[in-house]
């Protein structure tokens, strides 16, 4: 490596460094001592995942410069427990390691455990973090006891999270999905931000209607500034609440409802049309169809026959 690109200001070279994908950045690293303390202080975008098998991996969209995918190699022949511990040691020792520079963070986790939680809550430069919990096959034929010490687990690493974070004032997109998350704990996190301009929620079922109240009237935030909204699959039914809540949000460009069920789609797209002109929009989805046809397993039996018999 040409020494003169290292006498470069270390602000200029940080500004670089920024820009470069994960593999360039951790090539760069290796050269020397200094290159690996720039190198530390450069990563600002990451996306982290760990799977149990290359199958996996092969799945998901690998052209994200800023994402990292680790395959544990004979993750089968390793017990829940070992798999557990193993991905709670690699996941907290690279958030210490980029811990003064992350302000973009995607994480896809097995379980979101306290030392995780921990861990996440010191991040200072944060603005954007998303959490995906996804069990693997391997980690769903684990005990009934051990699943339900990891929903404990879970519960308590978002209470820790929501009380503790120092970026949660200053945060500007939260995205989580099929987590333990209540709606105490996502408003403990939410309430003293005043710049959050995305909320996306997915499979949280202890996410309910209250969220509509907080969006609308608890959360102290200039309604302008949320731009991206998401509420699909949670817990609990929309209502008119909802309605009014959203009419709220002046400043929403996207608005997704998708699975999630109590209104019906075509007032919500009647409601958008002449109220809240949200320019993009996905409605919850339509019912499904009454029976008009005879399907398979469906006997049909005649009117006359049951009067017949009385």
């Amino acid at each position: 490596m040409s020494t003169l690109l290292l006498q470069l200001p270390p602000e200029i070279l940080l500004s670089v460094l920024s820009f470069l994908p994960i593999k360039a950045l951790l090539c760069f690293s290796l050269t020397c001592h200094y290159s690996l303390s720039l190198a530390s202080s450069g990563l600002h975008s990451l996306s982290l995942g760990i799977y149990t098998s290359r199958t996996a991996v092969d799945r998901i969209e690998n052209r994200d410069p800023y994402r990292v995918s680790v395959s544990i190699s004979e993750a089968r022949y390793l017990d829940c427990r070992t798999l557990l511990s193993f991905h709670t040691a690699l996941v907290d020792s690279v958030l210490v390691r980029y811990d003064m520079a992350l302000r973009n963070l995607d994480l896809t986790l097995w379980n979101l455990t306290i030392p995780i939680a921990n861990t996440l809550a010191c991040l200072p430069a944060l603005r954007a973090i998303s959490i995906r919990i996804d069990n693997f096959a391997q980690l769903r034929h684990m005990s009934h006891r051990l699943q339900a010490s990891q929903r404990h687990e879970q519960r308590e690493a978002w209470q820790f999270l929501a009380k503790t974070a120092v970026w949660a004032p200053r945060l500007l997109a939260l995205r989580v999905e099929g987590a333990e998350l209540s709606s105490s704990q996502l408003f403990t996190l939410l309430r003293g931000n005043q710049m959050c301009r995305e909320l996306w929620l997915c499979k949280c079922p202890q996410v309910g209607p209250d969220l509509w109240n907080f969006l609308s009237n608890e959360w102290e935030t200039d309604h302008d500034y949320l731009r991206i909204l998401g509420v699909m699959r949670c817990g609990g039914q929309l209502g008119g609440d909802a309605l009014d809540a959203i009419g709220k949000l002046r400043g929403l460009q996207f608005l997704s409802l998708k699975g999630s069920c109590g209104l019906d789609r075509g007032i919500v797209q009647e409601r958008n049309a002449q109220v809240w002109r949200i320019p993009e929009l996905i409605p919850p989805e339509a019912p499904p169809a009454l029976v008009t046809s005879l399907q398979p397993g469906v006997i049909e039996v005649d009117p006359l026959y049951l009067v017949a018999e009385d």
